[in-house]
């Protein structure tokens, strides 16, 4: 069965994506670049008639009126950000009934109103593209301005299966009832939300329906929205809230100028959004590296077996970009000594980590405070710097212990994570733990007298062996 949402150009999309479905898909024209059509709005009694023009890909919510009395313009093409083009939407009067508001917005759906003479009001999109993707978020650049502070709204949601309205009023009439049609995905239905002053019949679900995500936020909701000192625009970004993990096979979004589920008399004239730029954003899978770490209590010198508390002990450690010019550093399993007794610490991960690149060598540098370690018990400001140049890999990492009472400047230890493993000046001489003194120090870093430990937990140091310690 075909529904009459399915436009042919997600079909050319879909069969261009082949049998990579899995493929990280976007959406189509996100930047409005190419051709704008001739917007030829839906009705349910099949108008034909076109009001302005909407980017390929996308439906405008262009009103066609009664038989092109009080037909209204609500979205246009301007200059885009960084390029030719955007769409600006911009709720606006009626041209026939100026004290009637059309709503501005846009969708990858289609577009539908109803009204009896500036009465029984109703609206919004359904259907949208066939989509299989996971998205993480969805930004785009924008700019807005709300009369009277109204906010624009973003919608964007996956799901399976469809939900059918029945008896839904979808044209403009000046008298009487409007003509009704059997709805498919209407957007409220989809999103399970209040249908009690929608107009329309029951809503039936197929018994695959499901929906899988969702994005449903004002635009300027401050943890969303990203200040950029650019010509007056600002980026927008918001992740979609996954409740199942089934695959999607559809999508819709909506950009819209106003307040798009308020109803009819929420939306305010004048109101209206540039939008350019519109991106799904995937999870960043992280960069890996396997090598070698060796840790040092007193400096960074692979010639002293006493200061070193472990070497070229196997590690990976992972890159995960974060931005243009920033990633998370991460050491997994971080362990203070080496085999078997080796004391775990956890997660050695450096957030905001500055990335800069010159001649293929990518330099970095981070900073995190109050990092809990084991089982936070340890709270260690950590610092890490190095380059990658192709695949091999040299960072420092120094982790200082800070909740010292006794000890201001906490304790230091030295990792250094390279590629390839460290050799030293010196390779026929071993350590003999066994015959090494036996130190301990509490949680803190500071050296205790073994004699006299308090109940607690201990770090205890034979030569090159660490290991934990608990006195009751």
């Amino acid at each position: 069965m075909k529904f009459l949402y399915k436009s042919m150009y997600s079909a050319l999309l879909m069969g261009a994506m082949g049998l990579n479905a899995t493929a990280q898909q976007q959406l189509p024209n996100s930047g409005f670049e190419e051709e704008w059509v001739n917007c030829i709005p839906w009705t349910s009694n099949g108008n034909s008639k076109d009001i302005g023009s909407t980017p390929s890909g996308w439906c405008i919510s262009q009103v066609i009126g009664v038989s092109g009395f009080g037909k209204t313009e609500v979205g246009f093409k301007t200059e885009g950000y960084n390029s030719a083009t955007a769409v600006e939407l911009k709720n606006s009067p009626n041209s026939l009934l100026s004290t009637q508001t059309v709503p501005g917005y846009i969708t990858l759906g289609k577009t539908w109103s109803t009204s009896v003479m500036g009465n029984k009001n109703d609206g919004g999109s359904f259907g949208g593209i066939e989509f299989s993707g996971r998205p993480e978020s969805l930004e785009f650049m924008y700019k807005h301005t709300g009369t009277d502070g109204e906010k624009a709204t973003v919608v964007a949601y996956l799901w399976k299966g469809h939900w059918t309205q029945k008896a839904v009023p979808g044209n403009i009439v000046s008298f009487g009832s409007p003509k009704t049609a059997n709805m498919v995905d209407r957007d409220r239905c989809v999103l399970g939300l209040d249908m009690s002053s929608s107009l329309g019949g029951a809503v039936t679900p197929s018994d695959d329906a499901e929906l899988i995500a969702v994005i449903n936020v004002e635009i300027e909701d401050e943890t969303t929205t990203i200040s950029e000192d650019n010509n007056g625009w600002k980026k927008f970004s918001a992740k979609f809230d996954y409740k199942s993990d089934a695959t999607p096979e559809m999508i819709n979004v909506v950009l819209a100028a106003g307040n798009y589920f308020g109803g009819a008399t929420a939306v305010k004239q004048g109101t209206s959004l540039i939008v350019d730029d519109v991106k799904l954003v995937y999870p960043t899978k992280p960069e890996t590296h396997e090598g070698y770490i060796n840790i040092y209590c007193k400096d960074l010198n692979p010639d002293d077996p006493e200061g070193t508390l472990a070497k070229n002990s196997a590690a990976t450690i992972e890159i995960i970009p974060t931005g243009e010019n920033t990633c998370t550093f991460k050491l997994p399993n971080f362990a203070l000594g080496d085999g078997d007794g080796a004391m775990q610490l956890g997660d050695i991960v450096v957030e905001n980590v500055t990335v800069t690149e010159k001649d293929g060598v990518k330099t970095f540098s981070g900073v995190t405070k109050d990092l809990k370690l084991m089982s936070d018990m340890i709270l260690a400001d950590v610092t890490i710097k190095g380059t990658i140049t192709g695949d091999v890999a040299d960072m420092t990492i120094d982790v200082i212990w800070t909740n010292s009472p006794l000890n201001e400047e906490g304790t230091p230890i030295y990792v250094t994570f390279t590629t390839n493993p460290v050799t030293s000046g010196i390779t026929d001489i071993t350590v003999d733990n066994s015959n090494a003194p036996v130190e301990f120090y509490n949680l803190q870093g500071v050296r205790v007298n073994a004699d006299n430990l308090t109940p607690g937990i201990y770090v205890r140091r034979q030569g090159s062996q660490v290991s934990k310690v608990l006195v009751k």
